[in-house]
């Protein structure tokens, strides 16, 4: 998910689809935060999930 979202590939796919070929640096500057988000986000979840204390999230 997060590799998707900042790929070459799918940013050139999504600059052409809303009309913004060539501008796919402006498309990855407003990608870029919502990835950091969800790393961060994946990595508290992940370090939770090493404590014993949240049990109900691992199965």
């Amino acid at each position: 998910m997060l590799g998707k979202m900042i790929s070459p590939q799918n940013l050139a796919i999504a600059a052409g689809a809303v009309r913004m070929a060539g501008r796919k640096g402006d498309i990855f500057r407003r990608v870029l935060p919502w990835s950091i988000g969800i790393l961060a986000l994946m990595c508290v979840l992940v370090y939770l999930q090493s404590l014993p204390v949240p049990a109900w999230m691992v199965i």
